[in-house]
């Protein structure tokens, strides 16, 4: 193997390809992107110098930037990630947003010699860009295009070889539908809607073989770090540091349900040689780490083992979160067996049934059987759920008669809605299929949230027939913005601070920081409490339930867990595994190590980080994303203040549970006066106008972001 360009950690080259001129170039990554890390920071910047923020998100002039960062492959675990930037074609403002891939075309994509690719122009027929290693080329795609991702992927990787590593967009992004994405290995996939930007580029595919190495400044150390990390710092997914079956060696079990499911007697029964029991897991044992995530178990409940081949994930990742299933109740219906999923793509299908489900073969198995058809159809067809949104949408607005409504009587008719009324599997299909389509009323389903509550009046009680703000309606616990995407881990997880990072994105925020230690199961006096106050000071944390006001401590976590967003989508890491809060080991009072990622950067680049040098780093990140969305808000919606228009949040936040009051044990319920002091708290520390939500020039130039400053006084946004 070799290293091409490579400059400690980065690969040192950025590939553009013009797809209406055919051109394909390279520049040095270094230095123009160095200060933006990698991955999300890079594809902003690259948006930010190339793209006007007014540019039409599906015309030729938009460009789509993947990018990896100088962790990815370097050996560091759980750095197998690839980011993708572009401006938001379905939510309010069509701001700047950014998806990322797992599986395993982040390290093929490195190994090839790049940090990014920017794809740019329009092809006049459908292609797909190979990479192979120096040589890339455009290709022609006729013979894929129309087809599922699955057929896609397995299709180009028989054409070129094994070697290569392949991500596509099914037939919801060809017809430019918003609610779609990339998929790549058996199941990874991309949202954000990346999948109808590159089919308005006629992109079917990136095909990437790597044959190369990355260069590390310090390989011995990064194999020590690497070591300490799986041995002292890893739980299971998620970080979350205690099992949930008490074991010998444990002093703690979960108190709340949590993601570290692999124990004895849970077991891999449809592993190829036979079931296969998990055992224990003792912590500072190497080798045995990868057993401890079941995510099949977690998301299904103790039936998931019948069915469970192995757990899979991405390149350079020690905990597997991916389950593969050999589901063989759905053969009866003639549809695919083999499943491989996780989260809400898997989870979240039966909302499609909104007349209910039935059982299959074992007591409670619906959920499992529908979210294994459902996640397989919505992956092939390229679709993007949005957080589950998709899905939410279209039950709510078929019990309520409102997409009755809205479509014609041949399109209603045209609908087998037996299927859905007998809970049958194929469903799923058909759903995933008609939204694919992007035709009529399932057209409007598939434009995302925002489109849909302003086109079909959701969001003005006056205007729907069933009378209903569903932005502000007390039983919608879906979103905490007007922006068109749901809360993620929100109030529920952090409190105030949930709720302020989950305002700070264009797409839901897919920050687990939080998540990942008020869900571990740990007990919360003894270890949760402890462990974080001694990172964020006395009354950072709260006990489930159990609000209190809004302090200093509460805004610094919210930072954190801000920026830090930026910093593993830049790096690229893993945030369902960094950071590092708790750890498993008592001999460490399970506390974690937050230094971590500043020792990793160090040993790969060779260059002395700190945390608080990533801090800074990322928080230029931050301000770039907050800088970029006030100017989209201001071309596009003749916004000035993101405040009022950006970071609002819905009135069932506060009016829910009406038998309690803000802070009373027992409830998340928000104070009106408490968010707005907490808003005023964070803009301060993240030096922000409190008036706006808009960063200061001075902020601004404190992050060598000028020529940004320059932009938002020119329209009349700072002075």
């Amino acid at each position: 193997m070799s290293v091409k360009n490579g400059i400690n950690g980065w690969a040192g080259s950025v590939l553009r390809v013009n797809l209406t001129t055919g051109a394909i170039t390279t520049e040095d990554t270094l230095p123009k992107y160095k200060p933006y890390i990698g991955g999300m920071g890079l594809g902003y910047k690259v948006i930010w110098d190339e793209v006007p923020l007014d540019t039409d998100p599906l015309g030729p002039d938009a460009k789509v930037v993947f990018a990896v960062g100088p962790l990815t492959a370097s050996g560091v675990p759980c750095s197998g990630r690839m980011n993708v930037s572009c401006l938001s074609c379905w939510s309010k403002g069509d701001s700047i947003v950014d998806a990322h891939m797992g599986g395993h075309i982040a390290h093929a994509f490195k190994y090839a010699g790049y940090d990014a690719l920017i794809v740019e122009g329009q092809s006049d027929k459908p292609v797909y860009i190979k990479i192979d290693d120096e040589k890339v080329t455009i290709e022609d795609a006729s013979e894929v295009w129309g087809k599922g991702t699955f057929e896609t992927n397995a299709t180009l990787t028989k054409a070129n070889g094994d070697e290569f590593d392949v991500a596509s967009i099914g037939q919801a992004g060809e017809n430019l539908v918003p609610m779609s994405c990339m998929v790549t290995s058996f199941g990874n996939s991309g949202g954000g809607g990346i999948g109808a930007v590159l089919g308005s580029k006629k992109v079917k595919a990136l095909v990437v073989r790597g044959t190369g190495a990355v260069k590390i400044a310090r390989p011995l150390e990064v194999k020590l770090l690497s070591n300490y990390m799986i041995k002292d710092l890893v739980g299971g997914n998620n970080n979350h540091n205690v099992p949930t079956v008490p074991q010998t060696w444990a002093e703690y079990s979960a108190t709340t349900k949590n993601r570290w499911q692999g124990a004895p007697g849970v077991t891999w029964d449809k592993a190829p040689n036979g079931p296969i029991d998990m055992g224990e897991q003792p912590s500072g044992v190497i080798n045995v780490a990868a057993l401890r995530c079941n995510k099949g178990v977690f998301d299904f409940g103790e039936i998931a083992e019948k069915y469970t081949v192995k757990q899979g994930g991405c390149s350079s990742c020690p905990v597997r979160c991916y389950t593969e299933y050999e589901m063989d109740p759905l053969a009866d219906y003639d549809l695919p067996t083999h499943v491989s999923n996780t989260c809400l793509p898997i989870t979240g299908q039966t909302s499609i049934y909104p007349e209910g489900t039935h059982d299959f073969v074992d007591e409670k198995d619906a959920k499992m059987i529908l979210g294994g058809a459902g996640s397989r159809a919505e992956d092939d067809y390229g679709v993007w759920c949005n957080y589950g949104n998709l899905q939410k949408d279209f039950n709510r607005t078929y019990k309520d008669g409102i997409l009755r409504e809205h479509m014609t009587d041949e399109e209603w008719n045209a609908v087998d809605w037996d299927l859905m009324k007998n809970g049958d599997p194929r469903w799923t299909v058909e759903f995933y299929r008609l939204i694919a389509e992007g035709k009529g009323a399932w057209g409007d389903l598939g434009k995302g949230s925002y489109y849909l509550y302003k086109a079909w009046g959701l969001d003005d009680a006056t205007k729907n027939s069933a009378g209903k703000n569903y932005y502000d309606e007390v039983g919608n616990n879906t979103n905490v913005t007007y922006n068109g995407y749901p809360k993620h881990h929100s109030a529920e997880d952090a409190w105030q601070s949930g709720v302020l990072y989950n305002l700070m994105y264009n797409r839901d925020c897919m920050i687990h920081h939080c998540t990942n230690f008020i869900r571990s199961g740990s007990p919360y006096e003894e270890v949760i409490k402890p462990v974080l106050e001694s990172f964020f000071g006395e009354g950072c944390t709260d006990a489930p339930k159990h609000y209190t006001p809004i302090n200093e401590a509460k805004i610094r976590l919210a930072k954190w867990a801000f920026i830090g967003k930026q910093w593993h989508d830049s790096a690229t890491l893993c945030n369902w595994m960094y950071p590092m809060t708790l750890s498993p080991s008592k001999k460490r009072g399970y506390k974690g190590d937050l230094d971590l990622d500043a020792k990793y950067m160090t040993a790969v680049t060779g260059d002395e980080y700190t945390r608080e040098d990533l801090d800074f780093d990322c928080e230029r990140i931050s301000n770039m994303l907050r800088a970029m969305t006030a100017i989209s808000f201001k071309l596009r919606l003749d916004s000035s203040n993101l405040r009022k228009d950006h970071d609002a949040v819905p009135a069932w936040v506060f009016d829910k549970e009406p038998d309690f009051k803000a802070f009373e044990e027992g409830t998340v319920k928000m104070d009106r006066d408490d968010w707005e002091k907490s808003l005023d708290m964070f803009y301060e520390a993240m030096g922000w106008d409190k008036e706006t939500g808009i960063p200061t020039r001075e902020t601004l130039e404190k992050f060598d972001l000028g020529d940004m400053a320059d932009k938002l006084a020119e329209l009349g946004l700072i002075s």
